[in-house]
């Protein structure tokens, strides 16, 4: 496909200040674009805009308002899904069948969410117990200038979970999507112009972390900084934010496993189970890359695995029919080989290698999907996130075991448990350390449920009404209509009253 040069939005136009480089495909290598990366001017244009922005009008716009202009750009998206779904797959390398048929209508969907929900109240009334005769207002206070940092493995969707809860709370907002996958977000900029929103309310800067990162963790107007990404690099947007005592949440690395106990139905959790793990190539910081098996039912359930494995279709990714992703980064490419090879070397054995063969585009980056065995808590495979197609297995013999392997892991961002016992489902999941546990089932997000990490996968949450509250902060307004009894009695500790 062929799109135009690509540029920033700021202040609600197109600019073109910053450097001019070509994009290419993960898919087979070809240019697909040119897009200008912002320099630290640029953005410091964006904090600006933003800025001026939300102490101009919008802090003072109702909900009401904001979700109308929501709904707007969900169903402005909508006419042009097909055309960002392409876009997706050819920036990330992301098959077209999961673009289509999920990311793209899954983040339509959660606009449309936070475009209609209703459970986020502007305030709330309280009583004080200790003072009778007063009463509390609780308010959701938006924080200002939030600046966003998006990581390169599902730019379309972090877009959306960026812009549009701060949105919805009141701030306005500098989004830095990832210089590699840039081409989908500076794509929304043109329907969010199109939608209506003020200028300034919604800055995109694509960019390199060097810059465009690390000036919106340092500049003193931006009071918030979500970030989506490493846990190593998050660490530094804390302690860079920290300079300013900016309010930070972070989604980090992970390290999920998937449980399956004796009972399992294993037909649906072997489906499951290779869902979790190879959706996109198991470039997703949620993906279920443990699998933690009872013995018993070890043999069956990798068989049933790998049936399904010899059968996934490989082929160009542009191809509705290709199951594959490609690997979206060279360097992405190199990391899944290292450790790999690093897994073998502590013992590990490759169990199934899907072969690609000759059927991938030349010039792409593409690992096979793989299965490692005789894993265990020791090694690095275990233990660090290998962003790629690889499943680690091992094994357990009673459900006290299989949670303490789950927990072994210093991540804690999502996990799986397998069984048709809904009585162990609920005992299990309710002890692993992890902020999303699916229960006979993997990946599937709502819009509706927060989403976020425990131990080193983050802090704070996204999506859901605790997702919007992150973009917030309380203020309480103490209202006493007339002087009381209790006035008088704490007035005069320090005045006394001459008239008595």
């Amino acid at each position: 496909m062929s799109v135009d040069l690509m540029r920033n939005f700021v202040n609600g136009e197109f600019v073109d200040e910053g450097r001019k480089v070509t994009i290419t495909s993960p898919v087979d290598g070809k240019p697909v674009s040119e897009v200008i990366l912002a320099d630290k001017k640029s953005t410091m244009e964006a904090i600006d805009s933003a800025y001026e922005a939300y102490y101009r009008s919008w802090a003072e716009t109702t909900v009401r308002e904001r979700q109308a202009l929501l709904s707007k750009l969900a169903r402005l998206v909508q006419e042009k899904s097909n055309e960002y779904a392409l876009m997706e797959s050819i920036n990330t390398g992301k098959t077209l069948r999961q673009s289509m048929l999920m990311d793209i209508p899954l983040g339509i969907s959660h606009i449309e969410y936070f475009a209609g929900t209703d459970e986020f109240k502007f305030s709330r009334e309280i009583t004080h117990p200790e003072y009778p005769d007063t009463r509390g207002i609780v308010q959701n206070a938006p924080m200002g200038v939030v600046g966003a940092i998006a990581p390169w493995n599902v730019p379309f969707l972090m877009a959306v979970w960026k812009i549009a809860p701060a949105v919805l709370a009141g701030n306005t907002i500098v989004l830095k999507p990832s210089h590699h996958t840039p081409m989908t977000a500076l794509n929304l900029a043109k329907d969010i112009r199109d939608t209506g929103f003020p200028p300034g309310v919604i800055n995109i800067v694509a960019g390199t972390g060097s810059e465009v990162g690390n000036t919106i963790c340092t500049d003193d107007r931006v009071s918030m900084v979500s970030f989506t990404g490493s846990t190593a690099t998050g660490k530094k947007v804390m302690s860079m934010a920290s300079e300013s005592l900016k309010k930070v949440t972070l989604e980090l690395g992970g390290k999920s496993p998937n449980i399956v106990l004796p009972d399992a139905d294993l037909d649906h959790a072997a489906k499951g189970i290779l869902f979790g793990i190879f959706l996109n190539s198991g470039q997703l910081c949620e993906s279920g890359s443990r699998l933690i098996v009872h013995s018993s039912v070890r043999e069956k359930l990798i068989g049933r695995m790998t049936e399904h494995l010899k059968n996934m279709k490989a082929g160009n990714p542009m191809d509705m029919e290709t199951e594959i992703s490609a690997i979206t980064t060279g360097d992405q490419l190199k990391k899944i080989g290292s450790l790999v090879r690093e897994g073998e070397s502590q013992g590990a054995r490759i169990l199934y290698q899907r072969e690609l063969g000759e059927s991938v585009p030349e010039g792409g980056f593409y690992f096979p999907p793989t299965i490692l065995d005789n894993v265990t808590d020791a090694m690095t495979v275990a233990k660090e996130e290998i962003f790629g197609p690889v499943l680690a297995v091992s094994e357990f013999k009673s459900a006290d075991e299989a949670v303490r392997i789950a927990n072994s892991s210093k991540y804690g961002l999502a996990s799986g448990v397998w069984t048709r016992d809904m009585k162990a489902a609920f005992d299990i999941g309710s002890r692993i350390e992890a902020g999303t546990v699916w229960i006979n089932e993997y990946h599937m997000l709502s819009a509706a449920a927060p989403r976020g990490g425990f131990k080193k996968s983050g802090t704070g949450r996204e999506l859901g009404l605790e997702g919007i509250l992150e973009y917030t902060q309380t203020r309480h307004l103490f209202i006493n209509e007339k002087e009381s009894d209790f006035d008088r009695v704490a007035y005069g500790l320090i005045i006394s009253d001459q008239d008595q």
